[in-house]
């Protein structure tokens, strides 16, 4: 997922500019029936938590995990590392809206107090009452503000590449070709074609052999479900929580804390972003790890090397 600073800056340049001038294919967007058979998992659910329609996948059994996915991705981010992780432990992940297969908020809310309804709804829902939150990219603030806040239910806290505070978004220094598919986005406000998806994750991977077709369309179509609701870009940006709220969390958090970070990560750069977060954390028990050859997109771009420090905190604070 191009980072949510990104994406959302490319989004605000597309709409300051005309829409297509005539019907163009790739703005057509899939129906849920389509949406669902392309990307559901043999076992998606849907449920309405805190008032919206969830997306999620309960797999597993054991210490439970839940896995929170960044911006303009899905549960589905989490493919390779829930497939190993799911040997050992209960995993719980979902589309957290207006992603995936979850779609827009109904009242176009998602502030982080909706966020966090949705996480008490969800694991209370399963009957879930302690787990292992983990957080990647944007969902950072999330994953901080409900370890910070709801200590009881935390057993331990992993941070993949989280963002803790505003950073500055120049395009001219982006790859030659995500910058040319973003002057073209910007003729068709509505809707992205698939390279642009494709330059995204380019941009934030460092195996490049990772983005697939399959990949690139899955982001396209998911991303295209999400835009069916006008008010999505509007909303959807403008109640973000700031990053910088993750900073305000960070020192109240006690629970056992692992910080991992792409060393290749040019989007949220450890010295920027997982050094002053490791600094900042409230825990005795944290680790900072660097992850060689990976990129901001690292659950996906390296879940081999993720796992290997991640699974032995696992072991050691949910003593299985």
């Amino acid at each position: 997922m191009k980072v949510r600073h990104l994406i959302a800056a490319l989004a605000f340049c597309m709409a300051t500019a005309g829409a297509a001038q005539t019907p163009d294919p790739d703005a057509v967007i899939p129906t849920d029936a389509v949406m669902r058979q392309r990307h559901a998992l043999p076992k998606s659910q849907l449920a309405t938590i805190a008032g919206e329609t969830v997306h999620y996948v309960d797999e597993g059994k054991g210490a439970a995990i839940l896995l929170l996915h960044g911006s303009f991705a899905s549960l589905r981010q989490w493919d390779d590392m829930a497939r190993v992780l799911a040997k050992h432990y209960r995993v719980v992940r979902y589309d957290q809206s207006p992603s995936g297969l979850s779609g827009p908020n109904p009242a176009g809310v998602y502030s982080l107090d909706q966020r966090m309804a949705v996480i008490d709804g969800l694991m209370d829902k399963l009957k879930i009452d302690r787990f292992v939150i983990v957080g990647t990219s944007s969902a950072g603030v999330p994953t901080t503000a409900y370890a910070a806040t709801r200590p009881d239910r935390i057993i331990g806290m992993v941070a993949i590449n989280i963002a803790i505070a505003r950073f500055p978004f120049d395009i001219s220094t982006m790859p030659k070709a995500l910058q040319e598919a973003a002057a073209e986005d910007r003729t068709h406000p509505t809707f992205h074609r698939p390279e642009y998806w494709r330059q995204i994750l380019l941009a934030n991977m460092e195996d490049k052999a990772r983005v697939t077709p399959e990949l690139v369309r899955q982001w396209t179509d998911l991303n295209h479900r999400a835009m069916r609701d006008p008010q999505v870009g509007k909303a959807a940006y403008a109640q973000f929580t700031p990053f910088s709220r993750s900073a305000e969390d960070l020192p109240k958090i006690t629970a056992p804390t692992l910080i991992l970070w792409g060393r290749d990560d040019h989007e949220t750069p450890v010295d920027a972003h997982g050094v002053p977060a490791f600094a900042a954390s409230g825990a005795i028990d944290k680790t900072l790890e660097l992850v060689p050859n990976c990129g901001h997109m690292a659950p996906q771009d390296c879940p081999v090397r993720l796992l290997e420090r991640t699974l032995p905190f696992l072991k050691r604070v949910t003593g299985k």
